[in-house]
């Protein structure tokens, strides 16, 4: 299933700043028209409608923009759909201004500035050497969906509860396959215990050190202390790691092991980090060494 999450492309870190300034240069390009703020546009596809995108609406686009014969970035690399939201231009003639223009599935061309397109709206301190001698910027967009925010919010509420849903599926033929007599504590933590540990027991606000290997319910390990060889330290029942280590650590002894799988709302919960997709059921295997 294709995610429609929202995702915004490295260089459109906040709505606010995206595409901010796209002052085009003075004087004609064949086949262009201009808007009234000074923005330069082609269309290759103009449907006849009376849908246009708005203030608050959602626009779902393919974007290349790219010199006269290089592509700088084209949105069909990336994993996602490109789904931005309409903001107010920042400048006479941005890229907004026209985008304001389009209708589902049109295909437009914008010409821009390179020195506002990588100052402004790139936020670079200055035009990359590479890019010196390059005058203008063009941006080809195609349109493929409006929808208000309201739509956003209840499609994303609706992915999330399949997500929910599949995770807890997820969760349960997992245990049976790898752990079938393991139950769950009271917060829904599973702790399967490895290794019985003969040293001090942790208590909240002692300092452990552990040892760790993080995986997905697949398999696939997204992070490893001991693939460092540098175990972690931190202090145990103060909220510097996830629900779940706190509660599974401090059922341990020093030089015991374990493995923790732990559900999502005891992790990264709906929302998710990093590399760690929402709604996502943990195992970690892991080996307390020390509670100072």
């Amino acid at each position: 299933m294709k995610k429609t999450i929202l995702i915004i492309a490295v260089m459109f870190i906040a709505a606010g700043t995206i595409f901010v300034s796209c002052d085009s240069k003075k004087g004609a390009f064949d086949g262009f028209d201009q808007t009234a703020d000074g923005l330069y546009y082609k269309f290759h596809v103009d449907n006849d409608d009376t849908l246009f995108p708005k203030l608050g609406d959602y626009i779902t686009i393919d974007m290349i923009y790219a010199t006269e014969d290089t592509v700088i970035f084209d949105s069909k690399d990336l994993p996602q759909v490109m789904k931005l939201p309409m903001v107010e231009s920042s400048y006479k003639g941005d890229i907004y201004d026209g985008i304001a223009l389009m209708n589902i599935g049109d295909s437009t061309t914008f010409i821009c500035n390179a020195d506002s397109v990588f100052t402004k709206l790139f936020r670079m301190p200055s035009v990359p050497p590479e890019f010196d001698s390059v005058e203008n910027i063009y941006f080809h967009i195609k349109l493929n969906a409006i929808e208000s925010l309201e739509e956003v919010q209840a499609a994303q509420e609706a992915e999330l509860k399949v997500l929910k849903n599949e995770e807890a599926s997820k969760r349960y033929a997992y245990l049976e396959d790898k752990y079938p007599d393991a139950q769950p504590v009271a917060s829904g933590l599973y702790y399967i215990e490895s290794k019985e540990g003969t040293g001090n027991s942790p208590e909240s606000g002692k300092t452990v050190s552990v040892n760790y290997k993080g995986m997905f319910l697949d398999g696939t390990v997204f992070d490893s202390s001991f693939d460092r060889n540098q175990p972690i330290e931190f202090v145990l029942g103060q909220g510097q790691v996830i629900k779940g280590w706190d509660e599974g650590i401090a059922m341990m002894r020093e030089g015991g092991s374990a493995i923790l799988v732990i559900p999502s709302d005891l992790a990264y919960g709906p929302q998710g980090r990093s590399s760690i997709p929402p709604f996502s059921t943990l195992v970690f295997e892991v080996e307390l060494l020390e509670v100072k």
